[in-house]
């Protein structure tokens, strides 16, 4: 595989410099997405079949599989569970992730689909939604800034897209995008779901639930 890389960088030194860009970006946030500043241009040179080859093998080494979804504007890593375990997710975030899908879903079946598969929502009302779940859930409720801030780690993720604040609402847009339905599956929703529901549900039990779409920087690839 170097040999291959070392024969792009000797025929095209300016395309080698965009497969790096690439691989760094993924390295550092896991997840591209077209819309995103920057990211059109790395798409797009990922979609050379050449190039993705090259990127695909590159994470196969590491124990990653990588991911794109070209219809829904985004590329991304995900362990390969075959060849090591799972990245842990902290408590709360994981929570958000699995409200955030459910929002998605809900958009998606009432007809609220936007450009690449995205749904609307706001932050406001996200949080309103995770405040019911938590309840249900018998945990500590985050306030709305330690919320928004969980939030933002996801959208650096490329998960979720936050819009500028409306003075009038009080509020700020929220984008989900398409590819938390790849990220939260419908594996890790059913395994959630069935520890929320038990009326023993411990933080150490949670914990313990390993998830297949945290590229940490301790288990970052």
């Amino acid at each position: 595989m170097l040999s291959e890389f070392q024969a792009l960088e000797a025929r095209d030194p300016r395309r080698m410099q965009r497969v790096r860009q690439v691989i760094s970006h993924l390295l550092r946030n896991q997840f591209l997405h077209v819309e995103d500043r920057g990211s059109s241009g790395l798409l797009d040179t990922l979609l050379k079949s050449d190039v993705e080859r090259l990127v695909s093998d590159y994470f196969d080494v590491a124990g990653y599989r990588l991911i794109v979804r070209e219809s829904e504007g985004w590329a991304g890593v995900l362990p390969d569970t075959e060849q090591i375990s799972h990245p842990r997710m902290r408590i709360d975030e994981t929570l958000i992730l699995l409200l955030l899908r459910r929002l998605w879903e809900e958009g998606v079946q009432e007809g609220d689909v936007e450009r690449y598969g995205s749904v609307l929502v706001t932050l406001n009302a996200a949080y309103d939604a995770y405040q019911d779940m938590v309840a249900r859930a018998r945990r500590p409720t985050l306030s709305i800034a330690e919320f928004k801030a969980l939030v933002a780690t996801l959208e650096r993720r490329a998960i979720v897209r936050s819009g500028e604040f409306d003075d009038e609402l009080e509020d700020i847009p929220l984008t989900i995008r398409a590819l938390v339905a790849t990220v939260a599956g419908d594996e890790f929703l059913a395994h959630l779901e069935e520890l929320l529901a038990r009326p023993d549900f411990q933080d150490s039990e949670f914990e313990q639930v390993h998830n297949n779409t945290d590229a940490s920087e301790e288990d970052e690839p």
